[in-house]
């Protein structure tokens, strides 16, 4: 009777951890906004590539020796391969139509597709410290999923689309600044020292929140507790960021509407994952401290 029991309650176990599995999988794309963008369709995940990626693989713990002989350990990421093995095969039949885009429509494509598939594969928070799509970033010792193969924290996601313009030859370093290519260009020309990373060295020009928060055109700023106006939210356009020094989101437009987005922070998840009004967002994020909304592109026509 004993073993019965027990096998019952395997089985439901069993049957449970499936249902569960299943939900997960599914439960981000009930929106009415899911697909965020058109132009591709994001197939289903197989069991291969479930396998492969997934939010819960661990990296490697590795050392890595700097040139001026320092050395660093911890665990890395490995967003490229996904960029490599998933992403790239996907966009690549399109690219002839993309490139046919705006800068800002590109960018804005960019941030839909790469929000989405992310979500799809590593659940509705993505965020990964450390985490960047280029895997340019130093080994991490600590921070919020440091050990997991495969994530982006908030720089990582912001400067993602332009990356990803860059990766594939749409835009050219001099028109992406929020890009790795971007800001090496601009570091040479400006004779200026990339001490981003660990220790303040060289952080293989990844950019993070700290450069986000000095470069670019400031589009507009709100103290802490002051309330966007429809004026000021009328200025935004697709690729513009927006936090301060610490935490930074993006702005893409939805549906005719600009909305925020960030892979895990102070805003998207209060709002189960779906992307928030960019109204909302600003209010939401300028109620802890002040914010600017930043731009490297040119303003839309």
């Amino acid at each position: 009777m004993n073993k019965i029991l027990n096998t019952i309650k395997f089985l439901t176990v069993i049957s449970l951890s499936f249902y569960f599995i299943s939900c997960c999988t599914s439960e981000n794309f009930d929106n009415e906004f899911y697909p965020l963008q058109k132009l591709i369709a994001i197939p289903e995940i197989n069991e291969v590539q479930r396998e492969e990626f997934n939010r819960n693989i661990l990296s490697e713990y590795i050392s890595v020796k700097q040139a001026n002989g320092i050395e660093f350990s911890g665990y890395t990421t490995k967003n490229k391969i996904f960029l490599e093995k998933v992403i790239t095969p996907l966009v690549e039949p399109h690219l002839a139509d993309i490139s046919k885009l705006k800068q800002t429509e590109i960018i804005n494509y960019f941030t839909l597709f790469g929000f989405e598939i992310y979500q799809r594969y590593m659940g509705k928070s993505f965020y990964r410290w450390g985490g960047d799509i280029l895997d340019l970033d130093h080994p991490q010792e600590s921070g919020t999923r440091n050990k997991c193969r495969f994530g982006l924290d908030c720089s990582g996601f912001v400067t993602m689309p332009y990356e990803l313009a860059v990766y594939f030859r749409l835009m050219s370093e001099d028109e992406t600044l929020f890009s790795s290519k971007g800001y090496q260009k601009y570091c040479v020309v400006n004779e200026k020292q990339d001490i981003g990373g660990r220790d303040g060295t060289s952080n293989n020009f990844r950019l993070d929140t700290r450069e986000l928060n000095e470069l670019g055109t400031e589009v507009l700023r709100l103290e802490k507790g002051q309330v966007p106006t429809n004026e000021q939210i009328k200025l935004l356009q697709p690729g513009d960021i927006v936090g301060r020094s610490g935490h930074f989101g993006i702005i893409a437009e939805l549906n005719g509407e600009p909305y925020y987005f960030e892979s895990g922070g102070r805003v998207v998840p209060r709002n189960g994952g779906i992307p928030v009004n960019a109204l909302d967002a600003l209010k939401i994020f300028a109620s802890t401290g002040s914010i600017t909304v930043r731009r490297c592109l040119r303003s839309k026509e």
